[in-house]
């Protein structure tokens, strides 16, 4: 059976125990997240990492260092 109310999902939440509450506050907050408008996520995204690499491995040393080569 599927819930389609809200009233229906509110009884559910009311009566489920601590634990699985806290999972559903997880999903809920995952859910609040997935649907908010992120716009144009990945470019700026890009943008904040530019330039931020503290570490003094090349590019190639990196790749290496990914596929398990030594």
């Amino acid at each position: 059976m599927m819930l389609t109310t809200e009233t229906e999902i509110l009884a559910i939440l009311r009566n489920l125990p601590q634990p699985a509450l806290e999972e559903a506050k997880i999903f809920l907050d995952f859910l609040a997240w997935r649907y908010q408008d992120h716009g144009p996520q990945g470019a700026s995204l890009i943008a904040s990492l530019r330039g931020k690499a503290t570490g003094d491995l090349s590019t190639n040393e990196i790749l290496s260092l990914t596929r398990g080569e030594e």
